[in-house]
């Protein structure tokens, strides 16, 4: 069974630092208002076209994870930690593959380039290894070059398709 995560700390290329925990069922109004924070921009790159809001229901399904087949951990404000300013996941896909999941993150523009994504990111690369996932892929749009820098930055074998309009990267873990 995998180890249970509780709060991290990550520090950022600034020196801010961050608490990063495990989701929680009750973070779901705590993400609505994370993409409500979004700019157009990072919205349309993160979601592939505009969302004015998350949705209750939407949210409610990002905030509650199993912890194994669906992860995901969260950064808080530090200025305010009822405050969620990145969640980064992985959602396995049992039906096409036992070992393999696809990962997304989302990062609040002012905290953006500063490290975050790709802490985040390698923290949910050890929990995917520890639930046996071998591979992650991401859909990313050609323009989101901080996604495709923060995941060619990993300097984990890679794998590029393109599928439905957007680059599909495969990370092995291995």
């Amino acid at each position: 069974m995998p180890k249970t995560h509780t709060y991290r700390s990550l520090t950022l290329h600034d020196g801010t630092e961050l608490r990063v925990r495990p989701v929680r069922p009750e973070d779901a109004g705590a993400l609505r208002r994370l993409v409500g924070r979004l700019s157009e921009r990072t919205t349309y790159l993160r979601y592939f076209g505009p969302l004015k809001e998350l949705g209750e229901k939407k949210a409610r399904h990002f905030a509650e994870v199993d912890g194994y087949d669906r992860f995901a951990l969260v950064a808080l404000d530090p200025e305010d930690e009822g405050e969620i300013v990145a969640v980064v996941r992985f959602d396995r896909e049992r039906e096409k593959s036992e070992d393999q999941a696809e990962y997304a993150a989302l990062v609040e523009d002012r905290f953006q380039g500063r490290g975050l994504g790709i802490g985040m990111t390698r923290l949910v690369i050890e929990a995917a290894r520890e639930r046996s996932i071998n591979k992650l892929f991401a859909l990313v749009l050609a323009e989101n070059s901080r996604m495709l820098g923060l995941l060619r930055a990993l300097d984990l074998p890679e794998k590029l398709y393109w599928e439905d309009g957007a680059n599909r990267i495969e990370i092995d873990l291995r």
